[in-house]
């Protein structure tokens, strides 16, 4: 099926499902983008490493995914989607699926075998633990917001949903532990363009997306690639992350400033630059 947004249409049309506007679904719809997406993907993927997609939804990307990548989970909140992704993949070449629970929750597993051995034993045994440990392209019906981070080392990857933006952010850069050491989104260009924000409008937000990561917009992503049309322009948004220590008291510092402005040190805290702060907590 050539990818566009009359095709998008046409697919949500015959499973009867009309994008959810709370969950801010929307569909990219144009080759030339996920292929752009990617090859940046590409350019700070590191081998061996684990792709994590926010939002598989009809899996325009998700294809593009396991094609290129080894070990990929897909997480897909909504459980229309869900099934039209479980229908679509366990469907495509050699891939079989799982469908028993994990020692962590109940989800569904989708895994592409290695070899014939491989899928001879998958299909003699599904309840067999080690394969489910070894299955490294999985589908995950659930909540991005409740994924539990993978040991090794991974990507975060998604066209994602603009609703859940400031506690995913918050979530996978400041208050877990094992961070990703990048990030590849589609995003709205306004809100990318607000986590590189500098002085007079270098926000909270702001300053916790550059505390993270290095952040740089690769290229526009116009309404007429994405189903349905936004009214506002995307983008794809790298970030690749910093290793930046930021001193202890830093947020405690940055919060101060920010809820009782003006103070003895900062008239506008919009005004302050990471490293401005980063000496202003050195201070104090």
């Amino acid at each position: 099926m050539k990818l566009n947004q009359s095709n998008c249409q046409a697919e949500l049309d015959t499973i009867k499902h009309i994008p959810r506007k709370y969950y801010g679904q929307v569909f990219t719809t144009d080759e030339r983008v996920i292929s752009k997406m990617i090859d940046t993907i590409k350019s700070i993927y590191k081998p061996g490493t684990k792709i994590v997609e926010i939002g598989g939804g009809l899996g325009y990307i998700t294809e593009h995914l396991i094609e290129h990548f080894d070990d990929v989970d897909c997480i897909e909140f909504d459980q229309d989607l869900f099934e039209v992704l479980y229908k679509k993949l366990v469907h495509s070449n050699n891939m079989t699926y799982l469908k028993e629970k994990s020692d962590i929750s109940n989800k569904y597993f989708i895994h592409k075998p290695k070899s014939e051995e491989d899928l001879a034993n998958v299909n003699k045994s599904s309840k067999n633990k080690k394969v489910i440990q070894q299955s490294r392209r999985r589908l995950i019906n659930g909540d991005i917001l409740e994924y539990l981070p993978p040991k090794q080392d991974y990507l975060l990857v998604g066209n994602i949903p603009f609703h859940i933006s400031g506690k995913l952010y918050r979530k996978f850069m400041s208050e877990i532990d094992h961070k990703p050491y990048g990030m590849v989104f589609i995003t709205d260009k306004q809100y990318a363009k607000t986590l590189m924000g500098q002085p007079p409008r270098c926000y909270r937000m702001s300053l916790q997306a550059q505390s993270y990561g290095d952040i740089e917009i690769i290229s526009d992503v116009p309404p007429t690639s994405v189903y349905p049309e936004p009214k506002v322009t995307s983008c794809i948004m790298k970030i690749r992350q910093n290793q930046r220590q930021l001193p202890k008291n830093f947020w405690k510092v940055v919060n101060y400033h920010f809820e009782n402005f003006p103070t003895d040190e900062v008239e506008s805290p919009k005004t302050v630059d990471l490293k401005a702060w980063i000496k202003l907590c050195d201070k104090s």
